[in-house]
């Protein structure tokens, strides 16, 4: 009587490793930053994998389309600044069946002088978008399901015991 609760568990934690590997593949990133007059932008689906022909759409927060283009094979794409900007820049990026991501510029970002001190404070933003998830946290993700499932089976066998 008590092995289809294990089977069951068992399948529930096949499925949701096998969804948060797709979820994790899928996850698409964009990074943009100014430097000497141009906007850089890249797109990735995690540190090794760029985001290769997707769609660039800058647009200000109205949602007016200021630029758009598409990104290289190393997933990067760069354009040089528009005349007359007065507000921040949006830049989204568009990987096809509902993987998208934006960043925005701020107005000041793309009128104040280039800062090395502010181009590695950018990047440091992106490391941390980045991140990949760490073994330990998805060990210890299993483990809860696991802990989980056992006290579900404690419980199940302690009412079948007072019956």
């Amino acid at each position: 009587m008590g092995k289809p609760i294990y089977k069951i568990t068992l399948l529930v934690v096949v499925s949701l490793i096998m969804s948060s590997a797709i979820a994790l593949a899928h996850k698409v990133i964009v990074f943009a930053w100014v430097e000497q007059g141009r906007i850089h932008i890249e797109g990735s689906f995690g540190s090794d994998r760029p985001a290769k022909k997707c769609v660039i759409n800058v647009t200000n927060p109205k949602g007016v389309l200021i630029h758009q283009g598409i990104t290289d094979d190393h997933g990067l794409y760069s354009f040089s600044l528009p005349d007359d900007l007065d507000s921040d820049l949006i830049v989204g990026l568009n990987a096809g069946t509902g993987h998208s991501a934006s960043w925005t510029i701020s107005k000041n970002e793309l009128v104040e002088k280039p800062n090395p001190e502010n181009l590695e404070k950018k990047m440091a933003e992106k490391q941390l978008i980045e991140k990949d998830p760490s073994l330990a946290r998805i060990a210890g993700g299993i483990a809860v399901i696991f802990g989980i499932a056992f006290v579900a089976a404690r419980i199940k066998k302690r009412k079948r015991d007072v019956s």
